[in-house]
């Protein structure tokens, strides 16, 4: 091999190392990061469930075009635990821009619990009960959810 063989080599070699080192400090930082995602959902669905009542148990996949958007909790009811109970917080569109809405899946049926991190002025409107429509699409699309992933638990027995 001559010479410029030598360095064109070397510098190829440097080049794929520099991307390799990129991508394994990139990779790193999504699987760290992948955590505190699941730490915020979940102090999500606690700040709107009341912990008197609610325990939440693992976190479970969505296997669908909302797993971006929405995630699905199992959840114990404290003063009945044998029922079976799943918590979805989701991101919903309003007229005030997205929203994190938690909904509990009971008994086939999915139930608006209500929206976290809402400031004052937001929790007045959906107090008038202006939303309601909006409410009802997304408790049903919620339940879509939560019966898709029920669907796949049970699959996977």
């Amino acid at each position: 091999m001559n010479e410029k063989g030598k360095k064109q080599l070397f510098q190829s070699a440097v080049f794929t190392g520099i991307i390799l080192a990129f991508f394994i400090v990139l990779s790193g930082m999504v699987f760290a990061g992948k955590r505190n995602w699941e730490n915020g959902l979940r102090l999500a669905v606690e700040q709107v469930l009341p912990a008197s009542d609610w325990q939440l148990g693992d976190m479970l996949p969505l296997k669908n075009n909302y797993s971006v958007s929405a995630a699905c909790f199992k959840a114990s009811n404290i003063k009945a635990p044998s029922k079976k109970s799943y918590a979805l917080v989701m991101r919903i569109a309003t007229y005030f821009g997205p929203l994190p809405a938690v909904f509990l899946f009971q008994d086939g049926k999915a139930e608006f619990q209500g929206i976290a991190y809402m400031n004052n002025s937001v929790a007045k409107e959906f107090s008038d009960n202006k939303f309601n429509r909006q409410i009802d699409y997304w408790t049903d699309t919620a339940a879509l959810l939560v019966r898709d992933v029920i669907a796949g638990e049970e699959a996977s027995k």
